[in-house]
């Protein structure tokens, strides 16, 4: 049901199809320009260097408010039907009884790859009995090395409610390092010089004597600051040469900002600060995390639809919002379905719509790879499709970034290029 075969789940093979594959789309330059119009564009991204020096009592408690209780039944990791003390208890700990007229913002960064949660808590929250793919509960991964405003603490002060960029939301404080001000956080945000994690993941390397810095995760996408290989000769005991030296925040023992020294090998997939934006790389950075499990909200140690193009997106420095819908209204260019058109009809569009351009349905996000036999192809990350058993489609789990054919069916029978409502150009 694929369609797909061995030679199409490498970059090269599409490549070879797109004219002057290597050209650069957009100059860093027009890249900050993008991302400062999508800032303007749509409401849930944010410059945060910007963002507002406190908020009022009503403000604050309207925006922790905007995530709602479940009305319906909804079960554990177990199984079992949640009771309405848990709730209780969920909302007790949002702690809005000691929110003060105003509150001033605080600054962090996040010291390691962590998630952003509705509710402060860790438990998992399903609307269906056995389920445990779809926690309703979690709404985001968020990288290592991000740049957050602090706006409440919980109760229990395990968590702090944040803005990132691109997503707001409860947080562990235990994976947050307070800066001091603005200035002290944004001063090392706005460093010239960075790595950028152009793998799947990548590891510090090992610092028996440094536990905070010892074989740190980073995912694609991650800006890590570098500093002078002649500043020191050895980390941990280890020498500097063959390594990138990194200069990573830390949380000291009051959870404030505090910095140490790292190695990174320069054997794994990094640049030195973003790749060309040209489609090849797309391709390339999209082909890179072929197989890699889906995971709802980035849960289960994967990524979800639009989290992975994102990430991919972020190689370049282009900030894309969080969530389907609102990266489906950033791009200028775009190209629209209609709901009368006929498969042939959508096919024809593609005739104008180059590689790596992004495809969205109601839903889901994808990106587009090329034709193969006159039959637009995609790379996407996806959950499963509608296999035909009799007279009616059954779910088939894929759950992993897959290579197939837009005719793929969904679960109604319809197949995916059916459902096509737009596709983006981001150049």
């Amino acid at each position: 049901m694929f369609e797909v075969f061995e030679d199409m789940l490498s970059p090269e093979y599409w490549i070879r199809k797109i004219d002057s594959a290597d050209r650069v789309i957009m100059t860093p330059q027009e890249i900050e320009n993008f991302n400062r119009k999508v800032i303007n564009k749509v409401a849930t991204i944010y410059d945060l260097e910007t963002y507002k020096k406190s908020l009022k009592k009503d403000e604050l408690i309207k925006l922790i408010k905007s995530y709602e209780i479940p009305k319906k039944p909804m079960y554990n990791r177990y199984g079992n039907l949640i009771e309405e003390d848990f709730y209780d208890d969920v909302i007790e700990n949002t702690n809005l009884e000691k929110i003060e007229d105003v509150t001033p913002v605080k600054y962090g960064i996040t010291i390691r790859n962590t998630y952003i949660r509705s509710f402060p808590t860790e438990e998992a929250v399903f609307d269906k009995q056995g389920d445990i793919e779809f926690d309703r509960f979690q709404e985001t991964g968020c990288q290592a090395l991000e740049p957050v405003v602090i706006l409440h603490r919980s109760k229990d002060r395990k968590w702090f409610f944040i803005q990132m960029y691109n997503y707001r939301g409860w947080i562990k404080a235990e994976d947050i390092a307070i800066a001091k001000d603005k200035k002290e956080l944004f001063d090392y945000i706005n460093s010239l010089s960075f790595l950028l994690v152009t793998g799947n993941y990548i590891k510090t390397q090992s610092n028996p004597f440094d536990k905070n810095v010892s074989k740190l995760e980073f995912t694609m996408g991650t800006k890590i600051y570098l500093e002078k290989e002649n500043i020191l000769h050895q980390i941990g005991n280890q020498s500097v040469i063959g390594n990138y030296l990194v200069k990573l925040p830390v949380r000291n023992e009051e959870g404030n900002l505090d910095f140490r020294y790292a190695l990174i090998s320069k054997k794994e997939d990094v640049n030195v600060g973003y790749l060309p934006y040209t489609r090849e790389n797309i391709l390339k950075q999209a082909f890179k995390l072929i197989g890699d499990r889906y995971g709802w909200g980035d849960s289960l140690g994967g990524r979800d639809c639009s989290s992975y193009i994102m990430y991919v997106f972020k190689t370049f420095g282009i900030r894309l919002p969080r969530n389907a819908n609102e990266q489906e209204a950033v791009a200028d260019k775009s190209y629209k379905f209609i709901e009368e058109m006929s498969n042939g009809e959508r096919i024809k569009v593609f005739d104008n719509v180059k590689p790596g351009a992004l495809v969205y349905m109601p839903g889901h996000a994808m990106i587009y790879i090329g034709k193969e036999k006159g039959i637009p192809y995609i790379i996407h990350n996806f959950h499963g499709y509608g296999e035909k058993k009799e007279d009616k489609y059954e779910f088939v789990p894929i759950n992993e970034v897959m290579v197939t054919s837009t005719f793929l069916p969904t679960t109604s029978g319809v197949s995916y290029i059916e459902k096509f409502t737009s596709v983006l150009e981001i150049e």
